[in-house]
């Protein structure tokens, strides 16, 4: 039994050094709030995955947990840059979309897609949202690949947890990889 206890604090310590070098702008006691919304954007990629329904008032609470913290730790200058990015992100996702619906009436972007990254570009800034969306796009494309190998009719693919990995893998490419 006394083996495993170090391993669970090389886990406990990987996390948290994961947690405060993926948000550099922010005081290194200010990590809970990259775990709650890591934990936020998880549950919500988990919910959308079952039931193709981004929850709202889970991102829209994580957003505020996001700029009050950000707002209090920092200042609130950067806490309303931080959201003017985020919202200018979710507008240009949403533009993205509209225009392919009028060109070929279907959706094209889950507006529960747009607020994930709305959330997602609050607290950790455009470039690990545009590596969620680049990483999530090619984890996307191999698992049809993967569902037409085997014959698996999709009807739909569900985004946010591709989202999901991508950011992580984002976050640990940008911030947190050992040198």
């Amino acid at each position: 039994m006394t083996g495993v206890l170090p391993f669970y604090g090389y886990i406990a310590g990987f996390a948290h050094d994961f947690c405060v070098h993926s948000v550099p702008d922010m005081p290194p006691e200010a990590w809970w709030l990259t775990a709650l919304v890591l934990i936020v954007l998880a549950s919500s990629a988990a919910v959308d995955a079952f039931t193709s329904t981004v929850p709202d008032p889970l991102v829209f609470l994580g957003l505020l947990a996001v700029t009050g913290t950000q707002g209090v730790y920092v200042s609130w200058p950067f806490a309303a840059a931080h959201l003017a990015w985020a919202i200018a992100a979710a507008a240009c996702l949403w533009a993205i979309n509209m225009a392919w619906y009028y060109a070929f009436k279907q959706d094209a972007i889950g507006m529960g897609d747009a607020k994930w990254t709305m959330l997602a570009v609050a607290c950790f800034g455009l470039t690990p949202a545009f590596y969620a969306w680049g990483i999530g796009a090619v984890l996307a494309i191999l698992y049809l690949g993967a569902a037409k190998l085997v014959r698996y009719q999709l009807m739909h693919v569900y985004f946010a947890p591709f989202l999901f990995i991508g950011l992580i893998a984002g976050l640990y490419w940008l911030h947190a990889m050992p040198a």
